[in-house]
């Protein structure tokens, strides 16, 4: 995709219930899936189109995500030559209700948005996005339709869940006619998070928001509805957006659904992610595992079923879980029974513990524990 940079920041912000799992990293590192961070499903998107110039903007908890991204081989990007660029966030503290676009993040990175005369359009999505998803399409929709701005939706039922940052789009003649936060009433369409927007609009917006005081790019779109030519491509297929425990519960449990795992990681598109060399699991004879994720290097002598486990694990003998995200690392006894419980990393749980969350209310025990 010539012409085109990606600006990944964070448009859900850190206030989330998820901030046991925050204490030591920010959203975008968040572990998931047994091997992956949520940031590597928007980066590998933006590789997989053919963008080959990515800037992510950091939280204050920088050191997970320089960690994770290195020099960014991974996927195939450079820091060395700039095609991946770690941008400071304009701040850690999240200000007035329902910011979906902070124009300070843009604002303190207009000299990376401005660099290279060449490029014409911004893809702007947020790292917290489990999809798979190909910009190509709504790139062309954008560009036929000489959009300044195309934004992606998704078209959902009356029964979504909305929450408050949700963002939807209202349609007049193809146009997107009118943008409006959550109020108690659902539109057939959502903003999914993402945008293609050409970079001097972008950057116009930008300015403007700032002088005006603006906080949130999405109503600075808004007012100026009338002058803007603003498109909508749709996301089809699977879309998860972890932004709360319940989210991210739930998005661990669906890739244990075949389909959504045949369209995540077995489609044409790759997930990248730090590749990390280790030994296989080791299954003892009376270990049973059913319907389950796990990570490599493990050792299991337990019965496990319908959870996620990260690597290096050690699972003791007539041990029992059911439903539960344990990341890596961590040590489990023997006669332990765990239900609906989500365990960070380097965690320990002694001999004859019992821990049963449930579905909506799952025990969260935070890095490092010992139980």
């Amino acid at each position: 995709m010539q012409n085109t940079i990606g600006y990944i920041l964070n448009i859900d912000g850190e206030n989330t219930d998820l901030n046991e799992l925050l204490q030591h990293r920010s959203l975008s590192t968040l572990p998931f899936g047994g091997r992956y961070r949520l940031l590597d499903f928007t980066m590998s998107n933006l590789v997989n189109s053919g963008v080959n110039h990515i800037g992510v903007v950091g939280s204050y908890k920088y050191s997970s995500l320089i960690d994770h991204l290195g020099t960014g081989k991974e996927w195939s990007l450079s820091r060395k030559t700039q095609n991946l660029s770690i941008l400071a966030g304009a701040s850690g503290v999240r200000y007035g209700d329902n910011i979906k676009v902070s124009v300070r993040d843009l604002h303190y990175n207009i000299p990376f948005l401005s660099k290279g005369s060449n490029v014409k359009d911004v893809i702007i999505c947020s790292p917290n996005l489990v999809t798979s998803f190909d910009f190509s399409t709504a790139h062309r929709i954008h560009r036929t339709n000489n959009a300044d701005i195309t934004m992606i939706f998704k078209k959902v039922h009356s029964d979504f869940n909305a929450t408050d940052d949700d963002v939807f789009v209202e349609f007049e003649k193809f146009r997107v006619s009118k943008l409006y936060h959550h109020t108690g009433k659902t539109a057939e369409h959502v903003f999914a998070d993402m945008m293609i927007i050409k970079r001097d609009v972008l950057v116009n917006l930008v300015k403007k928001a700032n002088e005006l005081g603006e906080w949130d790019l999405m109503d600075v779109i808004d007012d100026n509805m009338d002058t803007l030519r603003v498109f909508g491509a749709p996301h089809t297929g699977y879309l998860g957006r972890v932004n709360n425990m319940q989210r991210f519960f739930e998005g661990n449990m669906d890739l244990l659904n075949y389909e959504v795992m045949n369209e995540l990681f077995m489609g044409e598109n790759s997930v990248y992610t730090k590749i990390k060399d280790n030994h296989p699991t080791h299954y003892s004879k009376n270990a049973e595992v059913s319907k389950s994720i796990v990570g490599s290097g493990c050792q299991i002598e337990a019965k496990i079923k319908n959870s996620v486990l990260f690597r290096d694990s050690i699972i003791g003998a007539n041990t029992e879980i059911d439903s539960c995200i344990i990341m890596q690392k961590a040590t489990i006894g023997d006669n332990v029974t765990l239900k609906y419980v989500v365990m960070d990393k380097d965690c320990h749980i002694r001999d004859n513990t019992s821990l049963i969350g449930t579905k909506e209310n799952p025990i969260i025990i935070s890095k490092g524990r010992s139980i």
